[in-house]
């Protein structure tokens, strides 16, 4: 098994399946799994990145005078759906068509 230290990973950015850059992985979502955890989803992009922060509502709340509608701002990454053998080359393992867009 691979050990990869998730802190190091977070700011990255992620390349669909042409290389082209999608967004940085500002946050990493796990549940406990007996006595471990297992990644489920990353998430990416602005909204990520407050949600790292615990800033989701004030967010919203600053960003709402600035046309921000709460519209996806970022994807939800299923974690099979993210290649992180070289952390510093994230790619994602399908289209960005066939990921959620950030629902807010």
């Amino acid at each position: 098994m691979t050990e990869i230290h998730l802190e190091l990973l977070l700011g990255t950015q992620v390349h669909d399946v042409n290389d082209q850059p999608i967004g940085r992985l500002e946050e990493i979502k796990a549940e406990p799994m007996e006595e471990d955890f297992v990644i489920v989803e990353y998430h990416l992009g602005a909204l990520g990145l407050l949600e790292r922060l615990s800033a989701t509502a004030i967010g919203n709340a600053i960003l709402r005078p600035f046309g921000f509608r709460e519209r996806s701002s970022g994807y939800i990454v299923p974690w099979d759906k993210l290649d992180v053998t070289d952390p510093t080359h994230l790619k994602l393992r399908c289209t960005v068509a066939a990921l959620d867009a950030r629902p807010r």
